[in-house]
């Protein structure tokens, strides 16, 4: 019967949402429409059935859960993010052929990164023309030459695919405000699609900006100068590891600066961007800090730094708590990796690479800040060899249950660094704190691993779907002095193919079934190439 009651709630919540989306589909790109864009931020906040049960109105206060919710529990032929095919099944081929790569020039995206990925109408099929894509560059870009914002459509290209043979550049700009600005932070895209929010770095300062981009404007080798975007210079430090948070509710925005301030700014998509005044910004570090993720039910942003802390503000007093998580004074402690934050078990997940014994995946109450588990997941940097290691991702089966879930990761052995998966269950809503899986992912002691995402494939696998897990390899994963790769696994399968230094951090579409537009996108992180991958076989 619990069973029952649960998929009537997801059925429920995504049967209101499929009668907005039919609407979606008849309204231009103009603001108000609703798409689904998927970024950084967007498997950053995680819930469970059991959850919204109890407080259905979190799906209305956080469109990431609404996203989810479509994409997790489909209602019966309901059309959404889907084609026309037939599904697929799982397959653990791996191929050097690729949908498409294309290179960016002079830039890719800067280490754990993503791309920003935009779903027009998630209640039609794929669409060539408005599914766009967005690249933030790590260079300086140059009116008349080298673009370092760069968005393609067309994404749906490759051999018998929707849109042809090729992507197309949508837009590309010069977003540099003075010479030497660069993109080093991962994008966030409005709901409607019109807008890209992102940060350009300086040397002692930084700009929040927020285009509004126009298609045709500019080819990666000829940027072109924005013609509708607000910028705002803030601060006396620069930004290189924390993206910006956007609560789209109240279209506000955090960001941690490298000198540990952490800034609010207002009037993000809907508005003029400004800083919020006093208490605003917090000082809560002297170094630099992880993207900010917001539980807006308690009006908690939790931000890693790293001095390998975890942070708690208040969002309406400034107040702030402090947890050490990572060894001070040991090597990289740093809690860089953005937080993980269940907003309905009310629980939050960080990693660090050493605290003083080992590294760990660590489980707080996200209101208390107490500590509910610490598993320990290898070596890590106690090693004394500097790492980061980043963030984990969440099974499917979390979404619906947590105790039937598992949440997984990149680690290292126990007496080496070289790269060891780890996988986790829970009691009720707390982390256990042996490993339900353990296993080396390669030999190699100089390959790191990469930030991991998953994405659930209802479209894929004979009966239920394909829960695909995704991340990346530095180097040596053919055997020494040999590629990096992007790897994904799905069951007990292990699918990879070469990417040069592995990739950045990865943003999965949909779970269409037309041809070429189920996949993943990224850049590699030791030459300027943008990747297009299909989810099942990295084909």
């Amino acid at each position: 019967m619990r069973s029952r009651h649960l998929f009537a709630l997801a059925m429920s919540c995504v049967g209101s949402l499929f009668l907005a989306s039919s609407l979606w589909g008849q309204v231009p790109a103009v603001p108000g429409h609703g798409g689904v864009p998927q970024d950084w931020s967007s498997r950053r906040i995680v819930f469970s059935l059991e959850g919204i049960s109890r407080d259905p109105s979190m799906v209305d206060l956080e469109p990431r859960i609404a996203h989810q919710l479509m994409q997790r529990f489909p209602a019966p032929n309901a059309g959404v993010f889907s084609g026309f095919q037939p599904g697929q099944t799982p397959t653990g081929k791996t191929s050097l052929q690729r949908d498409w790569n294309v290179s960016l020039g002079r830039g890719r995206l800067a280490t754990d990164m993503y791309p920003a990925k935009y779903s027009f109408d998630p209640g039609a099929p794929p669409s060539c023309a408005n599914d766009y894509v967005v690249f933030g560059l790590n260079t300086a870009g140059v009116t008349n030459g080298q673009a370092n914002l760069v968005g393609f459509n067309n994404l749906y290209a490759g051999t018998g695919g929707l849109c042809g043979a090729s992507p197309t550049v949508m837009f590309a700009y010069n977003v540099s405000s003075v010479a030497g600005g660069t993109v080093l932070t991962s994008s966030v895209i409005s709901l409607d699609g019109t807008k890209i929010a992102f940060i350009e770095s300086l040397g002692t300062s930084a700009v929040f900006h927020v285009l509004k981009w126009t298609a045709g404007q500019g080819t990666i080798a000829a940027a072109a100068a924005p013609t509708a975007m607000t910028s705002l210079p803030f601060g006396t430090s620069t930004i290189t590891t924390s993206s910006p948070w956007v609560d789209y509710g109240s279209d506000t925005a955090y960001v941690g600066a490298d000198n540990g301030n952490v800034y609010k700014i207002t009037g993000v998509f809907k508005g003029t961007p400004a800083l919020a005044g006093a208490p605003w910004p917090v000082k809560i570090s002297a170094l630099s800090l992880s993207p900010p993720v917001l539980d807006n039910r308690l009006n908690r942003l939790m931000i890693g730094g790293r001095d390998g802390n975890l942070y708690q503000i208040n969002t309406t007093t400034g107040a702030f708590s402090t947890l050490v998580v990572g060894a001070k004074g040991g090597t990289t402690p740093g809690v860089l990796g953005a937080p993980i934050v269940d907003v309905t078990n009310g629980t939050t997940f960080v990693v660090s690479a050493n605290d003083g014994t080992s590294a760990v995946l660590v489980e707080v109450d996200t209101a208390t800040l107490t500590q509910l588990a610490k598993a320990r997941i290898g070596i890590g940097a106690k090693s004394g060899t500097g790492m980061t290691l980043y963030e984990p991702t969440f099974s499917n089966r979390y979404y619906t249950t947590p105790s039937t879930g598992t949440v997984s990761l990149c680690g290292t052995g126990a007496a080496d660094t070289s790269p060891w998966q780890y996988s986790f269950g829970f009691t009720g809503r707390t982390m256990q704190t042996t490993a339900t899986t353990s296993r080396q992912l390669l030999t190699s002691t100089a390959a790191r691993c990469t930030g991991w995402t998953e994405f659930f494939n209802p479209n894929i696998g004979p009966v239920s779907g394909t829960d695909f897990f995704f991340f990346g390899l530095t180097q040596d994963c053919t055997g020494t002095g040999t590629s990096g790769c992007v790897v994904e696994i799905f069951g007990n399968s292990i699918v990879t193919a070469p990417i040069n230094g592995g990739p950045s951090a990865i943003v999965v579409d949909n779970y269409s079934t037309a041809a070429q537009a189920s996949s993943i996108y990224f850049t590699a992180e030791r030459s300027n190439i943008a990747y297009k991958l299909t989810q099942n076989g990295l084909q």
